[in-house]
């Protein structure tokens, strides 16, 4: 039969790493299939059902590391409690997602879009808003020339030498927009990267005995060393004060927490009642009830962000949708509550929403785009 002739040459080109997009979904649909006794397995003629399975369990093994966390969806397609794990590879868009439940597979997602032009991924744009209270646009063609500093590629860099007029300290605002990121290279050589919906207030000179910047969002930090001047970030009602470093913090106000995260060097992070020393690797979650937990951080998918990713590792359902609708500018709206459960997946910043919707409705949650609005649906 020529389903089964498609389906050995799917299973042959998945072995050999040359599989399609609708060959891998073939592939992994037929293997999902081994622990349902309702459905008769087909292999092809010169393989075993065992040995397929154990060639496609070392296959996996080699993609999904023991380090890598499952998706543990509250609410997914299932037919009995007791199932191999499987993996889903959207190969187009380079997301892989590890399961140990089976998602129910269909060649045809639908995305319901009321949307005329495509909704398109994130990209390196920002505002900056001067002292004096002016703003100019910046982006990747941005030509723009201003008094000690100017756009280079993807940042604004400030002159090193960056001195007060009369005495005076000005103060600048670099701020990004929903489905944006910018990089700021600061008076004194540190360096700032910010995410979608992110601002930092700075003054064009460091004077004093602190370099004291501002934060709302997330932004990820390399410090320029200086003993004697101190470098401070402030959100909300929590700072953090280093010497030389790199750490990333998010400060989103509709999250539940403000967490730092330190990848090199030594931080404090203080409130009005306490303060906590972080260790590289560590993270510091600051809740609403200004509350501190230090506990060891997924580095990797803290910074992914910056390095051009997504990457969640057993990510609260809801973080993944605030995540998304910030970077492609889109408003999230919840029509039946909170999502439940869980996700793991990692796929570049450039996917297209298309195929992220498609990676959520595998994962059983149902999506649609309406007038720049992600609405998402439990059933």
């Amino acid at each position: 039969m020529k389903e089964n002739q498609d389906l050995f040459i799917a299973i042959e080109k998945y072995l050999r790493g040359e599989a399609s997009a609708e060959e891998s979904a073939l592939v992994n649909q037929w293997y999902n299939s081994f622990n349902d006794e309702e459905v008769t397995i087909t292999t092809p003629p010169e393989y075993s059902k065992e040995e397929i399975y154990s060639k496609m369990q070392s296959q996996l093994a080699a993609v999904v590391t023991p380090a890598t966390p499952v998706v543990s969806m509250g609410k997914v397609w299932m037919k009995r409690a007791a199932v191999a794990a499987s993996v889903l590879v959207l190969v187009s868009a380079g997301i892989l997602i590890a399961s140990r439940v089976k998602l129910k597979m269909s060649a045809d997602v639908t995305v319901t879009s009321a949307t005329k032009a495509p909704v398109m991924p994130g990209s390196n744009k920002a505002v900056l808003i001067l002292d004096d209270g002016s703003s100019m646009s910046l982006g990747d063609s941005s030509t723009s020339q201003l008094t000690g500093a100017s756009v280079q590629g993807e940042s604004l860099v400030y002159d090193q030498s960056g001195t007060t007029t009369g005495g005076a300290v000005k103060y600048n605002t670099l701020q990004t927009p929903a489905g944006g990121q910018f990089a700021v290279v600061l008076p004194d050589g540190s360096r700032a990267w910010l995410n979608a919906a992110s601002s930092l207030r700075y003054p064009t000179a460091f004077t004093g005995n602190n370099r004291t910047v501002i934060l709302n969002g997330e932004a990820y930090f390399e410090i320029a060393a200086d003993k004697n001047k101190p470098f401070v970030v402030e959100i909300a009602q929590m700072k953090v004060q280093v010497l030389g470093t790199s750490f990333n913090v998010m400060a989103y106000n509709e999250e539940d927490a403000i967490k730092t995260t330190l990848i090199t060097g030594a931080v404090n992070v203080s409130s009005a009642n306490a303060t906590k020393h972080l260790l590289p690797g560590q993270q510091a979650a600051f809740n609403k009830q200004e509350q501190f937990t230090i506990g060891n951080a997924d580095v990797s998918a803290a910074i992914a962000w910056k390095e051009g990713k997504f990457e969640f590792s057993g990510e609260d359902i809801t973080v993944v949708l605030r995540q998304i609708a910030r970077w492609y500018d889109l408003q999230l709206e919840l029509k039946d509550g909170m999502p439940e459960g869980h996700l793991s997946a990692t796929f570049p910043r450039s996917t297209s929403l298309e195929n992220v919707i498609k990676m959520l409705e595998l994962s059983g949650i149902h999506c649609e785009i309406a007038n720049r609005k992600l609405i998402v649906r439990k059933s």
